[in-house]
């Protein structure tokens, strides 16, 4: 865990020196994940869509380079990883209702959270 946040172990003197940079990280994250969810409905539907389009800001024509390539180098490419835009696509939604997906993706999803905490519970 201290690898991926190496800021929660903190150093010795008790202080976590990388947290104000993911934060602020997260932070601009979501702001992108908003300009994207207010233009593209699409986006709203599917993650995929949405982080190909996110890429396509961070990076010019990131839709022409091999999905390896981004999936494997996505730190080196200043990319953020798939999860933190699934997560903040979903913090956004819930708070924003305008930024939500169609009705039809909206009941897909909730059954889907559905089935998964049935299988959660039975783990």
């Amino acid at each position: 865990m201290t690898a991926l946040f190496p800021f929660i172990k903190g150093c010795l003197c008790g202080e976590t020196h990388g947290m104000e940079k993911f934060m602020d990280s997260l932070k601009t994250i979501e702001g992108k994940v908003r300009a994207v969810l207010q233009e593209n409905k699409d986006a709203r539907n599917d993650d995929m869509v949405l982080y190909l389009a996110l890429c396509n800001l961070y990076l010019k024509d990131a839709g022409a380079m091999p999905l390896a390539q981004i999936l494997l180098n996505h730190k080196e490419l200043g990319l953020p990883s798939f999860e933190s835009v699934g997560r903040t696509r979903r913090k956004l939604q819930e708070k924003y209702p305008e930024l939500l997906g169609s009705t039809r993706v909206r009941r897909l999803r909730a059954k889907g959270e559905k089935a998964y905490r049935r299988y959660a519970k039975e783990s």
